[in-house]
């Protein structure tokens, strides 16, 4: 059927006059406009079905309720009318292939969702066919019903009421003169008080002890600023000012948005607090040979605090899409702006998203552990931390580096910890074709013994000296040396190299000849 049917309509009212027009839904809403814009509050009534409401007090009730309504959708309702037939069977001219009402005659229409005691409430109109009559829209007896106790809660406050005529006139864009000025001052106060109350919060940080309260506290600071932002501008426009529908569409879903990104930013933060303490404060100590079991742990819970944070997202922003009634009310449209948001996003994010999940890669897979101590684009460093877009390197030198993860990933780079932490340094050297090589294996097996602090392996047999090339200017030995440590292995090879050639050079100058190290033009090295 494609009305309701009713014995009789607002039965205590009288005629209504010919410009209150029903026979569409738009038409309902136009002429519901109009007259309350004139004050017309009880032929605006006409418009309502008072189903409930004794016929004696239809007239003086109807135009309360009229006023009610009137003030409910400026305030809390911002009315599609692309989405509003201007037929009387409500069939949609436009229908979406995902619209299961599609071309189908409608007796009942949603314009806005409305929240009423943490549940949300429907203002809808339905056509209605009294008896003997043609069938008119108009707003639903539940939607009417509801209507004292939204006025309640979106009516103006004493407090609105109290501010002179001047402010609670119209201005632009339909919205009056104190919203024009008391949004952004609520906004630059509610951002005021949030740093205000950030600052107290690193003052009080600073004054404590221990290193993890410090951290844990200071975590707070930014989740705090946006609960207080969030907390002043939703206190303030649900009990101090009541906002237009405008508005409110847009405030209701960031209030939403505010307090869930207070809690996610809490959660990540803290549990990176306490996370950094018990397993990457002491980074530098991660690296030592007997760090070995710690450096494995350390990244594995990284890489559970990154899939930790991932979920913890997800889940905000899941419960953000199915509590702001703007998602639910635009309905299809706003999916399909969403659909194309995303893909605009997702292109500009795509280095990111592909950084967070090389990230992922290297903690689950563990080819560089935190503490590990790699060779990476000759640059001899320490995995210090693998962050979800970059992975940070200390280098020898005490410097940082710090290197994209996608980038890390796709570069080859030595691990000199990977396995075991001992490994073979090479000092190359270049000689002269007349360098004697058993005496040169001789006194480099003396320097690396006399220079060893704990730094050799006790296999010394791995000791040896090897003539690797040749050419025209002279020969290419490789002195290896077995180191039982990588993070000593560098400075150690270095010590001995420095030895090894100032005896060479000091057999040159003995023998008075080039004999050893060769000399050659510049040109000719090039």
């Amino acid at each position: 059927m494609q009305w309701f049917e009713a014995d009789t309509l607002n039965p205590g009212l009288p005629d209504p006059p010919s410009d209150v027009l029903r026979d569409t839904p738009q038409a309902t809403m136009e002429s519901f406009l109009a007259l309350s814009r004139d004050g017309r509050y009880e032929d605006a009534a006409h418009l309502l079905d008072l189903t409930g409401v004794p016929e004696a007090e239809q007239v003086e009730r109807g135009a309360s309720l009229a006023r009610m309504l009137e003030t409910i959708i400026d305030r809390r309702v911002v009315v599609d009318w692309h989405s509003l037939p201007d037929v009387p069977d409500a069939v949609d001219a436009t229908p979406s292939s995902n619209d299961p009402f599609a071309a189908q005659p409608r007796r009942s229409l949603r314009l806005w969702l409305v929240d009423l005691d943490n549940r949300p409430v429907s203002i809808r109109l339905n056509r209605i066919a009294p008896e003997g009559a043609e069938p008119v829209w108009v707003f639903a007896r539940q939607s009417v019903q509801n209507l004292p106790a939204l006025f309640a809660i979106y009516g103006p406050s004493e407090f609105e009421e109290a501010l002179p005529d001047v402010l609670r006139t119209d201005a632009l864009w339909g919205l009056m003169t104190w919203e024009l000025i008391g949004l952004p001052l609520l906004v630059i106060g509610a951002l005021a008080l949030g740093l205000l109350m950030r600052r107290y919060i690193m003052r009080l940080a600073d004054s404590r002890e221990s290193e993890l309260s410090r951290l844990v506290i200071r975590s707070l600071c930014t989740p705090l600023l946006f609960f207080v932002i969030t907390f002043v501008v939703g206190t303030v426009t649900t009990n101090v000012f009541v906002f237009s529908g405008r508005i409110s569409a847009v405030l209701s879903p960031l209030v939403i948005i505010g307090y869930v990104l207070a809690v996610m930013i809490l959660l990540m933060n803290v549990v990176d607090a306490v996370l950094d303490q018990l397993v990457v404060k002491q980074d530098e100590d991660l690296s030592a040979k007997e760090q070995e079991a710690r450096r494995g742990f350390a990244t594995q819970v990284t890489a559970w605090r990154r899939a930790l944070m991932v979920i913890v997202f997800l889940a905000g922003a899941g419960f953000v899409l199915t509590s702001a009634n703007v998602f639910r009310t635009l309905g299809f449209s706003l999916i399909g702006a969403a659909g194309i948001a995303t893909v605009v996003l997702g292109f500009a994010g795509r280095d990111i998203l592909s950084n967070i999940l090389s990230s992922m890669q290297i903690a689950l897979n563990q080819s560089a552990r935190i503490g590990d101590t790699i060779l990476y684009k000759d640059y001899f460093c320490v995995v210090e931390r693998i962050n979800f877009t970059y992975v940070q390197l200390r280098v020898w030198d005490r410097t940082r580096l710090m290197v994209p993860v996608r980038e890390f990933v796709a570069e080859p780079f030595e691990n000199w910890t990977a396995m075991t932490p001992e490994l073979h340094r090479v000092i190359k050297l270049r000689l002269g074709h007349g360098a004697d090589v058993e005496r040169l294996r001789e006194a480099f097996y003396g320097i690396a013994v006399d220079l060893d602090e704990g730094d050799m392996t006790e296999d010394t047999d791995a000791l040896a000296v090897r003539v690797a090339d040749q050419d025209t200017l002279g020969i290419e030995v490789w002195f290896i040396l077995p180191c039982n440590d990588a993070n000593s292995a560098w400075t150690y090879t270095c010590r001995v190299r420095e030895a090894l050639i100032a005896e060479i050079a000091r057999w040159d100058a003995e023998e008075d000849g080039g004999r050893y190290l060769p000399e050659i033009a510049a040109s000719e090295a090039a």
